[in-house]
């Protein structure tokens, strides 16, 4: 009966351990989750940031409160994509509609 009564404590204090170290790995990948989160809503928040920064800066250039040649070039090149998107949006509603 002792050899079975120090073999359910080794067991015992065998599965606390790994509890006790699954415990630790749980908070460790909570943690790099949360940490995960942060980074992805800082980034996003970052470029929330840099794209009202341009908008911000085509006006400028627009109503010419401020000039330079990269802003020009920059701003020639959006309003070339932005007159493709209206032609490919304008040619896509004169197609008759898809049936499935």
């Amino acid at each position: 009966m002792a050899d079975d009564s120090t073999l359910n404590d080794s067991i015992g204090q065998v599965m606390r351990r790994l509890l006790s170290r699954g415990r630790e790995q749980l908070g460790k990948a909570a943690d790099r989750g949360r940490t995960r989160l942060e980074l992805r809503q800082l980034r996003s928040d970052r470029d929330h940031f840099w794209i009202r920064l341009g908008k911000t800066a085509y006006r400028l250039v627009e109503s010419g409160e401020i000039d330079h040649p990269a802003l020009q070039k920059a701003i020639a090149r959006i309003d070339e994509l932005e007159a493709r998107i209206q032609s490919l949006e304008a040619e896509q509603k004169a197609l008759p509609a898809e049936t499935d």
